[in-house]
């Protein structure tokens, strides 16, 4: 661990990244915390400061755009900084645990305990095992109850732990016992208040537990510990006065300009700029949860929209935008918008995506701004496979609209469409099951004559959630199989169709956990103690599901999850009128939440869907008086559709080959830690950055004329490196390279550039041999310093140097590598480590050596085991450079 200043506490340092993060751990580029749009932040200067962690891996994460626009928030609050932490894949986990090295921050690279705050997204029932694995690697106590009361300026305090995200908002109870607070709702405008009142609780000496009876009085903020069980055991109450009895979800305006903080060097999940252009859905789907809590719906102004985008494109070099909402297609400017943004980016080479669209608003504008230069899929929700079905979960779509809206899909060009559906919803007969079926055979049937409609269906079980009309429905696992397999043969029949199915074990324990109460926790505890993760499920399914129910059975609640696996399906439906409003009446343990949508209109809406009865949509019928709109929740902002601009004509991107640059580069420090498709992607989105008249490829998936002339393996240095670029027009190459160094990040320097025919031969074919440098290190006592000058001079006489490895098949292949060889230098020698350099022959297939090899075959002659460190590659030489020319073009 790096020692820090006297005034500082060890603790509190920097960790030892070199060391901890190397090219034994795969992708560490993960790790690094330079992404662009990082700016250096004063650690001394904050006042309070926060570190978001996301409780999944990296590039989950980074493409989370609630975390990136928190995480710009908090930053530009004076006084206030604002890191970021993610879960570390299994093998940086080992070796933190290893070496009793606490998680630490990305970009500060501090440990986590370091900071007064620790906020953890929590969006899923069962991510709460990632959250607790991330405490224990942080050297947090897992328990609220055991991080004591301390003063939060102490050095000795842990940060105050708390969670945000729909998870938390719509039940924060089976999760209670890890969080010092919760925060509910939207927190752009929560978390700066938080902040403020941390940082007046910080800086007047308050105790942990005196910070936290302040926050309580945050609208939004639930401290769990001040809570307790009412007298009917289930109602959470206050304990100390002053507490608010019912905690408020909070609602804030969305603000898209604060999504393009960051742009990843590493490909994400969300590989693209997102831009948020409505938050909220009033569409009433009653199995929908963030339906129910995210309203009211508040369109953002068309124009914001098209500067954000037009400005996030240019500062990030993405090459493809999203539009967020949870219904796109509920955001009436959605044509104007799209068609306005296609036309503005037209010449740029970029496509649009939407992540969630309503098949009935789907239309030819729509279809024309989707994609671009490339196509991207379509997907579509109907749900359910029968109309009598969709009006029961208020669904608000017809087998007309359906139709409608994959004919129009096809007739511009799609061929692919993915539908979800669920099976179990309340009211479900087999009838409704294999209704699904019949629904991909008529839509199939009914476009013929436009081609062959391949579907990709996804069939997810419905799980009751909290807050939703449906939150009294009862499942049955058992059920569940039942109909899967019920779907399963009747699919069989159809053709260009891929289904997939959720596990119908990972559906009942996300209802066990979603709606249960505080005795959870111990469940959640020993399933995470187990090793049941997150990631568990879609790795071992059978020991992560042993796991949860081996940790039920102990807690002693497995007759309560047997009673809820084997639930009765049509419990809810026989009751009378007046017994289901009984029922419903009955205290939840998440009826202390407010979220603005009334209970007593939830139970009304579920006898309303036992009718069949549609409920329209509020943004765009009349008010369903569901209890959100007022002064606590706002109302629903609509904004009317503009009108659509004129469509401009499809252009592809420029393909003129009129000049060829050759750059000379060199890569080191943290960068050597980025793939090679990590640098090609870099690059690609700098050159956008850039402006430059870059010549592009033809084909469905234009990309830039641009070829490096060897691959570098991951975490080596670079000093002498070579990258061809092709141009559609003039440009002058000093300010050519002058323009596209500014867009590139520390570590990545452009060496020269030079002017080469746009005939010439391509650069690949222009390598000649590799120089490299390498340490040597024997992980054993060392064979002595004498040993290694001999060794290596026997590679250099040898008749051959056989080398085994597969090709890209997989097939075994053995070749001998001696005729590469040409030069094997001793630089230093010491007992037990020594320096070399290597000269190597390039081939014109590009085969060559490594240092790698060098290091195998020592370790066979020295017969010790050897690591290589600190390997560069020098230089590249090319045949066509002259002598004397090749440390970089000039």
């Amino acid at each position: 661990m790096t020692v820090a200043p006297a005034s500082e506490p060890i603790e509190w340092a920097p960790i030892d990244f070199d060391r901890l993060v190397d090219p034994t751990i795969a992708k560490p580029g993960r790790y690094l915390g330079n992404e662009l749009g990082v700016e250096p932040r004063d650690w001394s200067a904050a006042a309070v400061r926060w570190a978001l962690t996301y409780p999944e891996i990296y590039e989950v994460g980074a493409s989370n755009l609630g975390h990136i626009i928190l995480y710009s928030i908090l930053n530009a609050v004076p006084g206030q900084l604002c890191d970021r932490a993610y879960l570390p894949a299994p093998d940086l986990a080992a070796r933190l645990r290893e070496r009793q090295q606490a998680l630490f921050a990305v970009e500060s690279r501090r440990p986590l305990p370091a900071f007064d705050l620790l906020g953890f997204s929590l969006s899923y029932e069962l991510g709460a095992t990632n959250i607790l694995d991330m405490l224990d690697l942080a050297h947090v106590p897992i328990h609220a109850s055991g991080r004591g009361d301390l003063p939060l300026a102490d050095p000795a305090a842990p940060p105050l732990i708390f969670a945000g995200g729909p998870t938390a908002t719509s039940n924060p109870e089976p999760f209670a016992a890890f969080f010092d607070f919760i925060a509910l709702g939207d927190g752009e405008e929560l978390l700066p208040e938080i902040g403020l009142v941390v940082a007046e609780g910080k800086a007047a000496g308050l105790s942990r537990s005196a910070l936290l009876r302040d926050l309580a009085q945050v609208p939004g903020v639930y401290v769990p510990s001040l809570y307790g069980p009412g007298p009917d055991g289930i109602s959470l109450v206050p304990l100390v006065a002053g507490a608010p009895p019912r905690l408020l979800r909070r609602v804030a305006t969305p603000m898209p300009h604060y999504g393009m903080g960051l742009v990843p060097h590493i490909e994400t999940v969300h590989d693209r700029l997102t831009i948020e252009i409505r938050r909220g859905c009033t569409r009433g789907c009653r199995f929908c949860q963030p339906g129910m809590l995210t309203r009211p719906a508040r369109d953002v102004e068309p124009e914001a929209v098209i500067e954000a985008v037009e400005t996030g494109m240019e500062r990030t070099g993405y090459s493809d935008f999203s539009l967020l909402s949870l219904s796109c297609s509920d955001y009436l400017a959605l044509p104007a918008v799209g068609v306005e943004l296609r036309n503005r980016l037209a010449e740029q080479n970029v496509s649009l995506t939407l992540p969630s669209q309503r098949v009935d608003r789907f239309d030819e504008n729509i279809a024309h701004i989707l994609g671009g230069t490339r196509k991207a899929g379509l997907t579509f929700a109907p749900e359910a496979g029968t109309q009598r079905l969709r009006d029961i979960v208020n669904k608000g779509l017809t087998d007309a609209e359906l139709l409608r809206g994959i004919r129009t899909a096809m007739e511009s060009g799609y061929r692919k469409v993915k539908l979800y559906f669920m099976i179990g919803l309340p009211g479900e007969t087999d009838a409704d099951v294999l209704g699904i079926a019949d629904t991909c055979r008529s839509l199939q049937q009914q476009c013929l004559d436009l081609g062959r409609l391949e579907l990709n269906l996804t069939i997810s079980n419905f799980t009751p959630k909290p807050h939703t009309p449906f939150q009294w429905h009862s499942v049955s696992t058992s059920e569940f199989r039942r109909r899967q397999e019920l779907l399963r043969r009747e699919l069989r029949t159809l053709r260009g169709l891929k289904t997939n199915f959720t596990d119908a074990r990972l559906s009942a324990m996300e209802d066990f956990v979603g709606r249960g109460d505080r005795r959870l926790a111990p469940v959640i505890e020993a399933a995470w103690r187990a090793g049941a993760g997150l990631d568990a499920w879609f790795e071992t399914v059978e020991a992560t599901y042993a796991a949860w129910t081996g940790a039920i059975e102990a807690a002693g609640l497995g007759g309560r999850y047997r009673a809820l696996e084997l639930g009765d399906w049509g419990a809810t439906g026989a009751r009378t009128t007046s017994d289901l409003a009984a029922f419903c009446a009955q205290p939840l343990p998440w009826d202390h939440i407010d979220t603005g949508v009334d209970k007593g209109w939830l139970a009304e809406d579920l006898q309303r869907a036992l009718d069949a009865v549609v409920v329209p949509d509020c943004s765009f019928d009349g008010c369903s008086s569901c209890g959100v709109c007022g002064p606590e929740f706002g109302h629903n902002v609509v904004v009317e559709a503009p009108p659509i601009p004129v469509q401009q004509p499809t252009r592809a991107p420029a393909s003129e080959r009129l000049q060829r640059l050759r750059f000379g580069f060199s890569k080191t420090g943290s960068l050597a830690l980025l793939s090679h498709l990590d640098l090609v992607r870099l690059m690609e989105r700098a050159l956008r950055r850039s402006g430059l008249p870059v010549s592009f490829t033809g084909g469905f998936h234009p990309l830039p004329r641009l070829q490096f002339a060897l691959a570098l393996p991951l975490g080596v240095e670079a000093g002498g490196e070579w990258f061809d670029l092709e141009f559609s027009g003039s440009v002058d190459p000093p300010g050519a390279l002058a323009q596209l160094q500014a867009t590139l990040p520390e570590g990545l320097v452009l060496a020269g550039v030079e002017q080469v025919p746009v005939s010439a031969p391509s650069l690949s074919q222009e390598l000649e041999g590799a120089e490299w440098q390498a340490d040597l290190l024997a992980v054993a006592p060392g064979p002595g310093t004498a040993a290694w000058g001999p060794a290596l001079a026997s590679l250099l006489t040898a008749a051959e140097l056989p080398w085994s490895d597969t090709d890209k098949k997989g097939r075994p292949r053995q070749r001998d590598c001696r005729p590469w060889l040409e030069e094997l230098t001793l630089l230093s020698a010491e007992d037990e480590s020594c320096r070399f350099r290597l000269g190597a022959r390039i081939d014109s297939q590009g085969r060559s050596l490594r240092p790698e090899q060098v290091r195998f075959w020592l370790q066979e002659r020295l017969g010790c085991a050897l690591q290589l460190r600190h390997v560069s590659r020098e230089r590249l030489r090319l045949r066509s450079a002259e002598p004397g020319t090749q440390e970089g073009p000039c």
